[in-house]
């Protein structure tokens, strides 16, 4: 495993590849299957990952037990750990004790390494004010329980750069891959977060999967030309993706969210040839061919993080949203209309009541209940695909 400079502020060295805890491996009933995860995660850092990330509502509120069943057995000593603090559930200043406790609690730790705001906005700013985050964040500090403060954020990139600018952050997490090179943070951000010191960890260096799943031949032919620049016979794009972001000398580390060995045997081999400033002109004009490519094929931008799972009726917006885009992405309206159809009808797009917390949750700022409803008019009442996404 290669491990990187992250920042002058932090006394750590982290592996190229960080293992998220937001995609674990599910039983039939959508649980988690916690042997199977002890056991993926475990053997990442058997080979060298030193990073693990959780969040305090990720499968529902569940991830965080599993990490510490991951500790357990002198792993805690292998591994640094990071947690979030979800601002949009404070709503008085005694709310900050009571969830990160109850973090501590979970995690079955008595510090926890990075602390995160987690997905800070520019209204974000406005409720740390008001709570006096901050002043919390720094005793918590003092007392021995956080060791590096940071955020994570998905705002668009004027907003990220006064986040940045607010406080003198020890590292930051942002989404940054290479459909996303002008959107977010971008690499404006990510050099603007790394030139005022900050350590910058990227997530959805896939796109939670989705720049890997049913590639267009277009897209793989030019994916086999990049096999051939790199003299390999290895063709996965996974591996090229992942390239283009360790490329950068800005970013310290990237996160995945494995869902199983054969991601986290995949991913840990690509890791072990994570180098900076390794591109060439060819490969990297390539790159750019593939973005573009990539570009006109998205139609909805979700990346699959399920902040909307907190929809009441518990519509599977992600998978509706990804049956949208394999609509444009192949030009075929029929095999993902039916699949479409395997949902109860309960679960299907025109259930949805427009309440919008999941507007208030989308990291990309999506109007979910105005898309779920184009979603119905191609799915249940079958109109023509163009004539609702022009």
């Amino acid at each position: 495993m290669i491990y990187r400079e992250f920042s002058n502020r932090i006394n750590f060295n982290p592996s190229a590849l960080g293992f998220g805890l937001m995609r674990l491996p599910l039983k039939e009933d959508e649980s988690i299957d916690i042997e199977e995860a002890v056991k993926i995660v475990r053997y990442a850092i058997d080979n060298g990952v030193n990073y693990i990330d959780t969040a305090y509502f990720y499968h529902a509120g569940e991830s965080e037990r599993v990490m510490a069943k991951v500790l357990k057995d002198g792993y805690r000593e292998k591994v640094k750990i990071a947690d979030k603090m979800p601002l949009w559930s404070v709503k008085e200043e005694g709310d900050l004790d009571k969830i990160f406790f109850d973090q501590l609690t979970k995690l079955e730790v008595k510090k926890i390494d990075f602390y995160l705001l987690h997905a800070l906005s520019k209204d974000s700013l406005k409720v740390i004010k008001k709570y006096n985050v901050l002043s919390w964040l720094e005793k918590k500090k003092a007392e021995g329980y956080i060791d590096y403060l940071g955020f994570s954020a998905h705002d668009r990139r004027s907003n990220i750069k006064k986040i940045i600018d607010y406080y003198d952050w020890d590292f930051c997490m942002l989404q940054f891959n290479l459909v996303d090179k002008y959107k977010q943070a971008g690499i404006t951000g990510i050099k603007y977060a790394h030139q005022k010191g900050l350590g910058v960890i990227v997530m959805e260096p896939l796109r939670g999967g989705q720049l890997t799943k049913n590639v267009p031949n277009e897209i793989q032919s030019m994916w086999l030309k990049m096999a051939n620049l790199n003299k390999s016979k290895n063709v996965t794009s996974v591996k090229y993706l992942l390239d283009w972001i360790w490329n950068f000398e800005e970013v310290g580390f990237l996160l995945s969210g494995m869902s199983d060995m054969n991601q986290v045997h995949e991913n840990s081999h690509y890791a072990n040839q994570a180098k900076k400033n390794i591109l060439t002109k060819k490969q990297l004009a390539l790159y750019n061919r593939i973005q573009k490519a990539y570009l006109e094929i998205i139609t909805i931008n979700c990346t699959q993080c399920n902040y909307c799972k907190i929809c009441p009726l518990k519509l599977p917006i992600p998978y509706i949203f990804e049956k949208l885009n394999e609509v444009k992405r192949f030009e075929n309206q029929k095999t993902p209309t039916f699949q479409y159809h395997f949902l109860t009808e309960a679960k299907k797009a025109h259930n949805c009541i427009d309440c919008k917390k999941c507007i208030e949750c989308c990291p990309q700022k999506l109007d979910i209940p105005a898309l779920l409803k184009k979603c119905s008019a191609v799915f249940d009442e079958k109109i023509d695909f163009r004539k609702i996404f022009k």
